[in-house]
Formats: C-alpha cells, sequence, structure tokens
C-alpha cells in the first residue's frame, strides 16, 4: 500500500506540469518591439498568392496534345511498321548497315574501281611527306610504350 501511494505521488508531481497555470501566477507581459524581417516573413504567403502558377495552362495541354496524340498514335507506329515490313519482305533492305552484305561488298568493289577513290582504305594516302608522319609516330610510340616492351611501330602496324 504505501509503495502504492509513493507511486501516485510521484505520477501527480510528473503530470503537474501538464497543466496551465492560474491567472496570479501569470508572467507579466513583455514589450513587444516591431520586427521588420518577421512582418516580410509573415507577408510572403499573401504576396504567392498573387503570382501565377508555374504549369501548363490548360490551352497548352490542347495544343501539345493535338501534336502529340496523333504522331505517337499515328504517325510514329506506321513508320515503325513500314520500316519492318521493307526489312522483312526484302533481302536488301538496309543493306548499307549490315557489314559483308553481298550488295554492299559489290557497291564497294565498284567504288574502288574508280580511279578517284582507289586508295580510299589507305590511311597514308594523301600524306605530303609520309617520312616526316612515320618519324613522328617512331617518336610518339617510343614515348607511350610500355618499360621494356620491344614492339616497334612497325610490327603494330602489320597486327
Amino acid at each position: 500500500r504505501l509503495l502504492a501511494v509513493a507511486g501516485a505521488c510521484v505520477a501527480l508531481l510528473l503530470v503537474g506540469p501538464c497543466f496551465v497555470p492560474g491567472p496570479q501566477a501569470a508572467p507579466a507581459p513583455e514589450v513587444v518591439t516591431f520586427n521588420p524581417a518577421l512582418a516580410a516573413s509573415a507577408a510572403l504567403p499573401v504576396l504567392t498568392m498573387l503570382a501565377e502558377d508555374a504549369e501548363a495552362k490548360y490551352g497548352d495541354s490542347r495544343r501539345w496534345s493535338a501534336v502529340l496524340v496523333p504522331l505517337t498514335t499515328l504517325v510514329i507506329p506506321a513508320v515503325a511498321m513500314g520500316i519492318f515490313t521493307i526489312y522483312v519482305s526484302s533481302d536488301d533492305a538496309f543493306y548499307q548497315f549490315r557489314p559483308g552484305h553481298p550488295r554492299g561488298m559489290r557497291e564497294e568493289k565498284e567504288l574502288y574501281s574508280n580511279p578517284l577513290y582507289a586508295g580510299r582504305k589507305n590511311p597514308m594516302e594523301g600524306l605530303v611527306n609520309k617520312d616526316d608522319f612515320e618519324k613522328g609516330l617512331d617518336e610518339a610510340w617510343e614515348r607511350a610504350k610500355p618499360k621494356g616492351s620491344t614492339v616497334t611501330v612497325k610490327d603494330k602496324l602489320k597486327e
């Protein structure tokens, strides 16, 4: 019993600060000074109500819908289906993008038979001074190669 009474007293002491004090114990009112920063921060929500929203208006979304809906539902699928149909129905479709395609190789052979394009794949074609280029390449390789490497530029180019 004594323990229960002691527990109740402790509980009352802990709950005491939760209640509002009576009028005779209220602190004296403080002198309030005007704070302009506080007044500006209080007026800020009112000022933001005057500004327009930073979002698309109803008319803008209708304008975009008039373009995007037909584009995404009619044009793009029709183009994709057309490309797929051409790809499936023709062996020569998009041969430019397939390395080793017979038609591409035939056209490449015809192109290189023309004297204007004969040396097009040769990287040394069109150099003004080939010896100067090879000398600079040797010097650059000597600076860039790993230590202890015996590989030369000519060997590397042959690979």
